[in-house]
């Protein structure tokens, strides 16, 4: 089924012939592909309404992104921001680092439309699996290794089990975010998510305090 006619911005961004590479430009085809995207999804979006909705010649979004799927690919990552780098940045210590990274990743879990991005690109697998495939190595990746360098240092430090595996760890965080997202009725408060976050965090040891295995020698009871 054809996607309902594109709708026009008001604002066209300044662009021209011999002009250079136009931040507000990419910044327009950016919000438009993701506005599409979560509107009509992967098979209702095309490079000729992007550029429609932007307010741009199609050769301008061609010049830019060599395909439909690293546009949306991108336009996704923009929206979503870099978390995982706030809780790089974060002065808090190495032993509260489930504090560390409940507190960036909640903004981003709640804020309006994020539900629906998230339900758009796994939604777009069964026709689209290019998609999954261009966002995961060029976005996904990228921000997994930042966190893994985090859980290693707690490991290293005493804060999770020596045997534990980083990247399962990643798997069990992102698999509860999914589900809680995608599958579970309602949603949640900020407070609310930020509390489901740090339980999930807590249950795969990253617990605000001591470290994991001295936690176990004071609950084992005094001979």
């Amino acid at each position: 089924m054809a996607a309902p006619p594109a709708k026009r911005h008001n604002s066209r961004p300044a662009t021209g012939p011999g002009r250079p590479r136009s931040e507000l430009a990419d910044r327009a085809i950016l919000a438009a592909a993701l506005e599409l995207f979560v509107e009509h999804g992967i098979d209702g979006t095309s490079i000729e309404q992007v550029a429609e909705v932007a307010g741009v010649a199609r050769t301008t979004v061609y010049r830019r992104w060599t395909s439909k799927e690293a546009l949306i690919a991108q336009a996704i990552a923009e929206a979503r921001g870099l978390p995982e780098q706030e809780a790089i940045a974060t002065r808090l210590p190495l032993d509260k680092l489930g504090q560390r990274l409940a507190e960036a990743l909640v903004d981003t879990v709640t804020a309006p439309g994020y539900r629906k991005i998230v339900a758009r690109l796994i939604g777009s697998l069964p026709t689209c699996p290019e998609l999954m495939a261009v966002y995961w190595d060029r976005y996904v990746l990228p921000r997994r290794q930042m966190v893994q360098q985090l859980l290693e240092q707690a490991r290293a430090a005493g804060l999770l089990r020596k045997e534990a595996d980083a990247e399962t760890l990643l798997d069990l965080i992102g698999g509860a975010i999914m589900y809680d997202l995608l599958i579970r009725p309602g949603k949640r408060a900020r407070v609310e998510m930020r509390e489901y976050l740090l339980k999930v965090l807590r249950e795969i040891g990253l617990s605000d305090g001591t470290p994991r295995a001295r936690s176990r020698r004071k609950q084992m009871p005094t001979p």
